[in-house]
């Protein structure tokens, strides 16, 4: 009996593992055997999903649902081909031959901080190295709005003294890098992602009544972690330094005398052209390429004028003094532009005069395929209310030695319709500042109250604010021998008076209301009305200071809190939107990071 009962207990396991092999053996497992080349083509033609949902299958599975190159296919499918299939010349049957549809050998890829398109190859360097699921959550966060905060101290309280406009703070922000200049502290870089001070130089023992009142970033060189700035003062002089990034280290350029024109209220630099624009509304463009030896007496003035002709504004000055330094310092600049470190006195190719434009105004220097294009965005009133023009000054590079200075081919001319804002008895609050930092608005208190309140000027896009908490977008068409303005579009979203905004080259803008947390994201390219999405962030809490963030939160909360924090400039790149915030006259950024 003993030995019959342990035969059936045999017989019943090996009955179990039979039946067990049979099932095994009825549902297979096909995937494991696969190479991981194998499965990451497979992972391609899930859903997002359905990918997220296999990754946590395995070990395996969550590396390979990771792979750059499935997360290359859904970030193409996402966010380049909708862009690329609202462009005109896209919409037609051209899409259709399988140039804007996804293919891991050869793509058509749009570049999102310029504007333009470049190819994109398996085989590079850069595609290889690049975290496609990295860049796809960071657009979809920038979609939904989602990103966390964080508050980055940038000095000591101001004393009492130093709380005027004159010892306000510029910023501006590229790749990461923020670069804060001051009549106290002087020019600054940070580290955004890091929040450390990477540089610091004086400017030049700066005064009070000679502060910095606009600057401006030219990153030509980026790519050599190399970053150049230019600051305008408030005596009118103005100066270039070099941002080393890997030294860590700032050094001056060229630091130009001061002016008797008046306050520099706008600045833009694209080596080696240098463009200003004063308070009364002086525009001067220099040039640093130029031979040593150059009879300063041969400078460029053109007959032309800022603004439509009907508007009655002024011609070029033919008496403008070129106010370059000395021949001895001329010398000593010469020296050490032939090292790299210095530049030599610019020279003065022309400037423009107006007496019927006002701020706000806009400057920028962009290069294209044959020419480079110097433009000045501007208001002016009318008798319906008030206008916006552009002008190009088109400026031709020397192609040989013997040409000494570049030509100026062509002046082109465009301008908007007259806009009037509907009266208003009950005034929006709370009422837009009076003064912008780090905008060439800076002094508005003889404007239209009807007029923008600021413009921001990327071709091919010329943004502006008006004080009823809306937005103008108008596009610029510019041609060979032509230039024109599209009819306004307004845009709606703000609830509170908007202090800032800026936009780039593919139509992405971001704009600040003055008082509150109010902060809008614009995807404005392709669209006939500009659709915004509202910036909700998570504030970032250190461990230990969590009494610190109730005490915070509770004191945000009241309106007195509130209406002392003001956000008075704004500024954003790839990855994170920085906001200048001033609080009982301390001031600090406000970085709002999206990956």
């Amino acid at each position: 009996m003993t030995f019959k009962r342990k035969r059936s207990e045999t017989d019943i396991e090996s009955r179990s593992a039979t039946l067990k092999r049979s099932r095994h053996t009825a549902s297979p497992d096909l995937l494991s055997p696969l190479s991981d080349e194998l499965l990451v083509r497979i992972l391609k033609f899930l859903s997002l999903p359905d990918l997220l949902n296999t990754s946590p299958v395995s070990r395996r599975f969550y590396d390979l649902s990771g792979d750059s190159q499935v997360w290359k296919g859904l970030y193409y499918s996402r966010f380049v081909l909708p862009r690329a299939l609202r462009i005109p010349g896209f919409r037609d049957g051209s899409a259709r031959n399988g140039k804007l549809h996804y293919s891991s050998r050869r793509t058509i890829w749009a570049d999102g901080r310029r504007g333009g398109w470049v190819d994109m190859h398996v085989g590079k360097l850069e595609d290889r190295s690049r975290n496609w699921k990295k860049q796809y959550k960071l657009r979809h966060n920038w979609s939904r709005g989602n990103c966390a905060v964080e508050e980055l101290q940038l000095g000591r309280e101001p004393s009492i003294s130093e709380t005027s406009s004159s010892h306000k703070m510029l910023v501006k922000v590229s790749e990461g890098i923020a670069v804060t200049a001051d009549a106290t502290t002087g020019l600054r870089a940070w580290d955004l992602k890091t929040k450390q001070l990477l540089a610091q130089i004086g400017l030049d023992e700066v005064r009070s009544e000679c502060a910095p009142s606009c600057i401006t970033i030219d990153n030509q060189n980026l790519s050599s972690h190399i970053l150049e700035i230019a600051i305008g003062f408030t005596n009118g002089s103005f100066g270039v330094w070099k941002f080393d990034i890997r030294e860590r280290r700032i050094i001056r350029r060229y630091r130009h005398e001061k002016s008797s024109n008046g306050d520099l209220i706008g600045i833009a630099y694209c080596y080696p052209y240098l463009l200003t624009a004063t308070k009364s509304v002086l525009i001067s463009l220099y040039t640093f390429d130029k031979p040593p030896k150059m009879n300063h007496s041969s400078t460029v003035v053109s007959e032309n004028s800022i603004g439509p002709v009907s508007s009655g504004c002024a011609t070029f000055p033919k008496d403008v003094e070129d106010e370059n330094v000395s021949n001895s310092k001329n010398s000593k600049i010469l020296d050490g532009w032939r090292h790299g470190a210095t530049l030599q006195a610019p020279y003065l190719l022309t400037s423009l005069k107006s007496h019927t434009s006002r701020a706000p105004l806009a400057l920028s220097i962009r290069k294209t395929a044959t020419s480079i294009v110097a433009s000045i965005a501007y208001t002016f009133s009318t008798l319906q209310g008030w206008s916006l023009g552009i002008q190009d000054l088109h400026l031709r590079p020397p192609t040989s030695k013997s040409k000494s200075t570049p030509d100026i081919m062509t002046t082109q001319l465009a301008y908007t319709l007259p806009v009037k804002s509907a009266p208003s008895n009950i005034p929006s609050p709370p009422a837009t500042p009076s003064r912008h930092i780090n905008s060439l608005s800076s002094n508005l208190e003889d404007n239209d109250p009807d007029g923008p309140t600021n413009l921001c000027y990327t071709h091919p896009y010329l943004l502006a604010t008006l004080p009823d908490n809306t937005l103008i977008l108008y596009l610029c068409t510019a041609k060979a021998n032509s230039l024109s303005i599209s009819p306004g579009i307004r845009l709606w979203g703000h609830t509170s008076g908007i202090s800032d905004a800026e936009i780039t080259a593919r139509g992405k803008a971001v704009s600040v209301s003055c008082r509150g947390e109010e902060i809008r994201v614009w995807e404005l390219e392709g669209r006939a009305h500009g659709r915004s999405i509202e910036v909700r962030p998570t504030t970032k809490a250190l461990a230990g200071d969590e009494d610190e963030v109730a005490e915070r939160v509770s004191h945000n909360e009241t309106a007195a809190a509130q209406w002392d924090d003001r956000r008075n400039w704004v500024g954003f790149d790839d990855e994170m939107v920085i906001v200048l915030k001033e609080s009982k006259g301390r001031e600090s950024l406000m970085v709002y990071d999206f990956t």
